[in-house]
């Protein structure tokens, strides 16, 4: 049986779990270096990128959490392509990260935090931030800008995981026909990484 595009694509975003137990990390506990930021706060009332840089440096999880690894690193991604998407794609991206970063205003101001309550928090942020944006109708016209910036590579980190089922969750609730218009572009990318993953596994087991 051949499997398209679509069908590899979505059973890749399972790959990750099953190989769960190599990435497993040990959760730690932020303490507020220095006080709030007014300067910050500003910046998650606009949508800036630096945002996530100011959270880190006042909270610190590490670059493996989602500041750094996911939050900061998708927006910066998408502010650099955002030329590349149309007026109404530019305008959502505007609007959602606007939306996700006033989300965490609450949390950066606390004195303690637990890295994976923040990962969470974040990350359940960004189905209401997208869907009331327009997510669905912007998915349609800018499917292949979208995959541009959510790379496969990224498949295999934790956090950034858990943002590409949230997305293909939302593409595939829209009921988006762009979702399988791109499907074979996507299977193609994916089989270079998983080799590449493959390759990685076979050697680090290797006596």
């Amino acid at each position: 049986m051949i499997m398209t595009g679509l069908q590899l694509f979505l059973i890749l975003l399972c790959v990750p779990t099953s190989f769960a137990f190599l990435f497993r990390r040990d959760t730690p506990i932020a303490t507020a270096e220095g006080a709030v930021n007014e300067a910050c706060l500003n910046m998650a009332e606009q949508g800036s990128c630096e945002f996530y840089t100011c959270f880190e440096n006042r909270l610190p999880c590490g670059r493996d959490w989602y500041m750094v690894r996911t939050g900061g690193h998708y927006c910066n991604t998408m502010r650099r392509q955002r030329t590349n998407f149309s007026p109404e794609g530019q305008r959502f991206l505007n609007d959602s990260q606007q939306c996700l970063t006033r989300s965490l205003k609450e949390l950066y101001r606390r004195d303690h935090i637990d890295c994976q309550e923040l990962e969470d928090a974040a990350m359940s942020a960004i189905t209401p931030c997208f869907t009331e944006n327009a997510f669905c109708d912007i998915f349609e016209i800018d499917a292949s800008h979208f995959i541009d910036v959510y790379e496969f590579t990224d498949l295999f980190h934790v956090g950034a995981n858990r943002v590409w089922r949230l997305i293909v969750s939302l593409a595939t609730r829209c009921g988006s026909e762009a979702l399988r218009e791109h499907s074979s572009t996507v299977g193609e990318r994916v089989i270079d990484t998983l080799n590449s993953f493959f390759s990685y596994i076979e050697d680090s087991f290797r006596f």
